[in-house]
């Protein structure tokens, strides 16, 4: 029998949390789509498993590259590395060194990918976890298809999974019940956008004040 990751099991419990999310999400474009979008997404991602489930999570010291952050689920330290986007797209593993097809493949996975994706156009949260051994099935299945190798002329560090290659992934995890999708409804950006600001600055002035 087939055990799916105890973190999707989780979320699964609680489709309320994921429509929670993905309001959120679109709350966070407030600030505008880049260039740290993705990293305000992981942190909400991170604060939302401790304090709508309240798990103990732990990120990742800065300098390590395997793996974002971990939760203990049922005694158990999971670790995964965090993807979320709007769109399906490039998963980037490696940001240093100069990309080659060599690099990738001696590339080593070695935690699960947790794989957010947030549809605005949708309305939709869907989630999926990309295991250690639905990867390495993927690279024998695509050999070196399954890269992304940026060209040269763009300056490039690092290489990633192809989109292609991704929703195969994806296909993977639904077959294995490593997935849970729920629809949200929308913020009304232009009525929360004021009220946010402000919401913001207070908070920072709350916490400026009592440091």
């Amino acid at each position: 029998m087939v055990q799916t990751d105890p973190l999707v099991r989780l979320l699964k419990s609680r489709p309320d949390v994921l429509e929670l999310l993905g309001r959120i999400w679109e709350i966070l474009y407030i600030e505008g789509s880049s260039p740290d979008i993705g990293k305000r997404r992981e942190d909400v991602i991170r604060e939302m498993l401790r304090e709508e489930f309240g798990l103990e999570v732990k990120s990742a010291p800065p300098t390590e590259r395997e793996w974002d952050f971990s939760v203990i689920i049922e005694g158990k330290e999971n670790k995964y590395s965090l993807k979320t986007t709007e769109d399906i797209a490039v998963i980037k593993v490696a940001w240093n060194g100069f990309p080659s097809i060599d690099r990738a493949r001696k590339f080593q996975f070695k935690c699960p990918i947790l794989y957010i994706t947030g549809s605005r156009r949708e309305r939709e949260v869907s989630i999926y976890v990309f295991e250690i051994d639905d990867l390495e099935e993927l690279r024998e299945e695509m050999k070196d298809e399954m890269w992304w190798i940026p060209g040269g002329e763009t300056n490039p560090r690092g290489f990633g999974i192809k989109a292609e290659a991704v929703r195969r992934l994806m296909e993977k995890a639904r077959n294995k019940g490593n997935f849970v999708s729920v629809n949200y409804n929308p913020i009304n950006i232009n009525i929360v956008k004021e009220r946010y600001w402000r919401i913001w600055y207070n908070v920072l002035k709350k916490l400026a004040l009592e440091g």
